[in-house]
């Protein structure tokens, strides 16, 4: 590759986390070798697609599973099966006939209807489902989702992510029951989850993961599903809407190969507990910050550590701190959804090692220094 290329593209540390924007993660060398072996070889990609489905199954513990290009693509796979079942026909035509299509409401919690880098609405809607939003933003009850629930419903749908209001919300396992009782799919989005046995086990219908965040593959996705005909069904979308979506053969081996591994628990940890603390004393050392560990927003087993920043005693709000650290060479990219009341979060997942955590507290002491 041309030198002049890689030299024009800007350097980054990720502190931020599994982040499409920054291109989620870094892959291992036994992904990275599988997908090299794939790139080598000739396959019968209806195969391919198959066998690779069945593997991830074997490995999570499920019935059957479907490889897909993201997350995002696997919302919509799953969508437009349940709509299409096993219609060639439908499938073919999916865009021709939505209008005439009266079963394709999706009931989703409102304070789910997210914007995750898109409309959460638009995905479903290019699959030819029709959101139904269920309750409040603040506030979704039980009742609230049964009530919405009638004979154009198609599936239920819940989304596991920390975009998501977390407080007065329907619980997943209400959500279940509610399905098992009106005898309706449910799909969860467990896109960026670590946990790739917990919600199948929960009893969901259809439980999407990315291959690229928790697990470190490449661009990809999967659907654990219920059962093969689930599986068989939304195969056919690789003819329909997931043409445009499709995966390619490296970027299936690469995913297999990473949830191997991370089943395995061989992936390696670059940054460590004692590290984050080490950097946490760090930062306390710095006038008008306060550093604390926090834990992830949606309840899941990461950990961070949370910059306070007091812009009379620092001298700068978090948001010009984040600016800097954006401005700089290499760039630093924190987590920052509380930036506007003075946090910067800083996540040690995709880091590439201790000595990040080394440069971001000596670009913060600069900072302060400048003033």
């Amino acid at each position: 590759m041309q030198s002049d290329f890689i030299d024009s593209m800007t350097k980054v540390i990720n502190a931020s986390g599994r982040m499409t924007k920054l291109g989620v993660s870094v892959q291992s060398e036994y992904v990275q070798s599988m997908m090299k072996y794939a790139s080598d070889h000739y396959f019968i990609m209806d195969e391919l697609y198959k066998k690779a489905g069945e593997e991830i199954a074997k490995l999570l513990g499920a019935a059957d599973c479907v490889v897909t290009s993201s997350a995002t693509s696997a919302i919509s796979f799953t969508i437009a099966s349940l709509i299409c079942k096993d219609s060639k026909k439908m499938v073919a035509d999916l865009s021709i006939m939505r209008n005439d299509i009266l079963r394709n409401n999706v009931i989703l919690p409102k304070g789910h209807n997210i914007n995750y880098g898109v409309p959460i609405h638009t995905v479903i809607e290019l699959a030819g489902g029709k959101v139904v939003e269920a309750g409040s933003v603040n506030q979704v009850t039980k009742d609230d989702v049964r009530e919405c629930i009638n004979e154009n419903t198609l599936a239920l749908m819940y989304v596991k992510s920390h975009h998501c209001v977390q407080k007065n919300m329907v619980s997943l396992k209400d959500m279940i029951d509610l399905a098992n009782e009106f005898n309706i799919p449910i799909l969860v989005d467990a896109a960026a989850e670590e946990d790739m046995h917990k919600y199948y086990d929960m009893g969901a219908t259809f439980v999407t993961y990315s291959g690229s965040k928790a697990l470190c593959g490449p661009s990809s996705g999967f659907v654990l599903c219920r059962s093969s005909e689930y599986a068989n069904n939304m195969r056919l979308q690789y003819y329909g809407i997931g043409r445009s979506m499709k995966i390619g053969k490296e970027n299936i081996f690469g995913l297999v190969a990473a949830v191997e591994e991370y089943i395995s628990a061989k992936k390696s940890i670059n940054v460590t507990a004692d590290d984050i603390k080490d950097f946490i004393q760090s930062a306390n050392n710095i006038d008008g910050i306060t550093a604390t560990l926090v834990q992830d927003e949606a309840g899941r087993e990461i950990f961070r550590a949370r910059l306070k920043f007091d812009p009379v005693s620092f001298g700068k709000s978090a948001g010009q701190v984040n600016m800097e650290l954006h401005q700089g060479n290499p760039a630093i990219f924190a987590r920052d959804y509380l930036v506007n009341l003075g946090y910067l979060d800083f996540d040690p997942r995709p880091l590439t090692s201790k000595g990040d955590l080394d440069l971001i507290i000596k670009r913060i002491t600069g900072i302060a220094e400048e003033i």
